[in-house]
């Protein structure tokens, strides 16, 4: 069992946010220590239990105010440096305004459209903000499942005509009942736009990010079809021609769901010689639930069929352009915006 005693000291010698960071991630992160202790609670008596709990529970608050005290700190102490460092001299002499261009994540998107547009497909946006039944319900996500509650949805305090709280989407699949009820059937559309989630913020996750999806809804829609299409708009996307892999995975809301690889040819740099790149994780596909389709008012026993994927936009980009944080797309410097 963790001593209090001794995380405390050794959290109050922390000097460093990275440091802090790796602190965190041992202690309190998903991985905490404290659940290993949690874990062995179901060996041990009702009384033992009850103490213990309280215990490992009393120890876990006291720590995660400490570290949020000690984070504070050491986050104004940085932000103070860097004011320091960087103070502007405005008696210097007026320069010229840049002309504005599109940031990063923008240009990537636009180009997403226009391949979508190529293979005939609608690019359709909507509100941030949508009910639980168009995040959840009606992609066949029961409301009990843990992605509804506070951890991971962000909830608004305006509330719908069923009198529950809107979200923040969560995925751009809240679009579809919107669309296929819209548009009606057949369609192929995408959906491009901001999701957010409560995540723990690092290099590849953000609380906000960009997704881009395709939904293809037609008589007799197979795998085949959505094989085809990821196909090509891989090859359009990264500018090489692609090979892709389609790994089956679970996923209780729909069947089939499939992780999709990619890998292609390039010259290495060091040999000189064509070579095949590591196969990588670029984008999820699954076929819509016949249920998904009932919601929007189709009738899938009439032949009625689709798939749809998504890809996340910021994490293309961080590929396409060898950029090893995702956060640099989103944090307003200037420095790196100017820089594309």
């Amino acid at each position: 069992m963790l001593n209090l005693e001794e995380e405390l000291q050794k959290l109050s010698n922390i000097s460093t946010l990275d440091e802090l960071d790796n602190w965190h991630q041992a202690i309190l992160g998903k991985k905490w220590s404290i659940t290993e202790a949690l874990k062995n609670l179901g060996n041990l008596s009702p009384e033992e239990k009850k103490i213990q709990g309280g215990q490992l529970s009393s120890m876990k608050n006291t720590l995660q105010n400490e570290y949020q005290k000690h984070f504070d700190m050491l986050k104004t102490a940085e932000i103070n440096e860097q004011l320091w460092k960087e103070v502007i001299d405005i008696t210097l002499p007026w320069t010229e305004i840049d002309l504005w261009h599109f940031s990063l994540l923008t240009k990537v998107r636009r180009e997403l459209e226009e391949i979508a547009h190529s293979m005939w497909f609608i690019v359709e946006s909507w509100t941030d903000a949508v009910s639980k039944f168009e995040n959840f319900e009606a992609v066949n996500i029961p409301v009990s499942h843990p992605a509804t509650e506070m951890h991971d949805t962000i909830y608004l305090s305006e509330k719908d005509e069923r009198g529950e709280n809107y979200v923040l989407r969560t995925h751009t699949s809240a679009w579809q009942n919107y669309v296929l009820r819209k548009y009606w059937v057949p369609i192929k559309a995408v959906l491009p736009w901001r999701v957010y989630r409560f995540e723990n913020v690092d290099a590849t996750h953000d609380t906000m990010f960009y997704q881009f999806e395709w939904v293809y809804v037609d008589k007799n829609v197979s795998i085949w079809h959505f094989k085809s299409i990821i196909t090509r708009f891989l090859s359009a996307a990264l500018q090489k021609d692609v090979e892709i892999r389609m790994r089956p995975w679970y996923f209780p809301f729909v069947e089939p769901w499939f992780e999709i690889d990619t890998r292609y040819e390039y010259n290495n740099p060091k040999t000189g010689q064509k070579e095949m790149s590591k196969w990588m994780e670029i984008l999820w596909a699954w076929m819509i639930h016949p249920e998904v389709l009932r919601n929007a008012w189709i009738n899938p026993d009439e032949w009625w069929t689709g798939f749809a994927f998504w890809m996340w936009v910021n994490r293309l980009a961080a590929v396409r352009y060898w950029i090893k944080d995702i956060r640099y797309l989103t944090n307003g410097d200037l420095r790196f915006a100017k820089s594309w």
